[in-house]
């Protein structure tokens, strides 16, 4: 079981092998020219126009329903306010909402892993501040929050056309402990605790968690053997969800 897939790593574990924004990308740092991290291109060069990632807080090119893609701070403010603050490359925002977008230092994209600030449109497009020490910490977060279905089910909408399928523990668990007359048992979260990934063969000591958007925290881990992943979103109060992806029975 493997437990610290990188975001690139993961999305390579699910098929997105191939370069396809590698022209972009060097279209991007030709047309404003700057460098890039080498994490944002390594996640960028198979993340690019992935729709498993179309309701997400990063900007992969091709959302729902539209396409968003990263954009200097300087190319949308006067030069007045550009006096007050540094050049930025947005990166993302929370999507839906739209109130906070996230971007990159222009002078920190020559780091490897450089920290992530935030804007929040109640307050002046110059002030930025700190949202993540490290760009890897962002990318993790939002592809996690995408697969553990934290607020959309687009990952599981999309994930039939890439040759995956989620399976919902909860659904399963109240499918085979149905009562006699047909009824299903009352819905309660403690149905998935440490004794259900211990099931599934999961260490929960070496399960790494991240911060969910909406509370809890999410995980992710890679059964390499099955080629299965297991994701979900945990608050240790209410409910805690549990999925597994696995490939669809067309490609077994």
């Amino acid at each position: 079981m493997q437990y610290s897939l990188t975001a690139a790593e993961i999305l390579k574990r699910l098929g997105f092998q191939e370069p396809v924004g590698r022209e972009y990308l060097n279209a991007l740092k030709q047309e404003c020219g700057i460098p890039l991290p080498r994490v944002y291109e390594e996640f960028m060069e198979v993340a690019d126009n992935c729709l498993l990632l179309s309701t997400s807080d990063i900007w992969p090119g091709q959302m729902i329903p539209f396409e968003q893609r990263p954009c200097l701070l300087y190319s949308r403010l006067s030069e007045a306010e550009k006096a007050q603050t540094g050049d930025y490359l947005e990166i993302g925002s929370d999507y839906g909402a739209g109130i906070v977008t996230f971007g990159i230092r222009v002078e920190d994209l020559e780091q490897e892993d450089p920290p992530v600030y935030l804007q929040h449109e109640a307050e002046p497009v110059t002030q930025w501040r700190i949202a993540y020490e490290k760009l890897s910490g962002f990318l993790q977060e939002a592809v996690l929050n995408a697969l553990a279905l934290v607020d959309y089910g687009t990952a599981e909408e999309q994930a039939g056309g890439y040759g995956w399928e989620y399976t919902d523990y909860l659904m399963e668990y109240w499918e085979s402990h149905a009562e006699e007359d047909g009824e299903e048992e009352e819905e309660d979260g403690s149905f998935v605790t440490e004794d259900t990934l211990l099931q599934k063969g999961i260490d929960p000591s070496k399960v790494k968690w991240y911060e969910c958007i909406n509370g809890g925290k999410t995980f992710c881990c890679y059964d390499e053997a099955a080629d299965v992943f297991y994701t979900g979103r945990w608050d240790w109060e209410e409910e805690n969800t549990l999925y597994t992806i696995a490939r669809t029975h067309a490609d077994d």
